[in-house]
């Protein structure tokens, strides 16, 4: 796949399988961009793909997302943030014009 797109996750709380972090990060070295619409976010967390770059997330989940990766810049304030190849937007709404740069 040249990108794979986390439309949402089950919750902040809810742990990623080692399996699809796994996965994902396999991809990306592959040469996949990656990205991620409101608590997605998470999943890309789990990659380690996000520590030490920028990352977007809904403003709800923002202080729990920093509080799991003290090692993302969490930006609450942005509509989306590109970082290497890794895609992370706001709440859905926000997925849209996310979506409208990717293509």
């Amino acid at each position: 796949a040249d990108l794979i797109v986390m439309a949402g996750w089950k919750g902040a709380d809810v742990s990623v399988p080692d399996a699809l972090a796994r996965r994902l990060r396999q991809a990306w070295q592959r040469g996949a961009r990656l990205a991620s619409i409101c608590s997605g976010a998470f999943v890309l967390a789990a990659t380690g793909l996000l520590d030490g770059r920028r990352a977007a997330t809904h403003w709800r989940y923002a202080d729990r997302l920093r509080e799991r990766h003290p090692a993302i810049e969490v930006d609450a304030g942005v509509l989306y943030v590109e970082a290497d190849r890794v895609f992370t937007s706001a709440g859905s709404a926000a997925g849209i014009d996310l979506m409208l740069h990717l293509v």
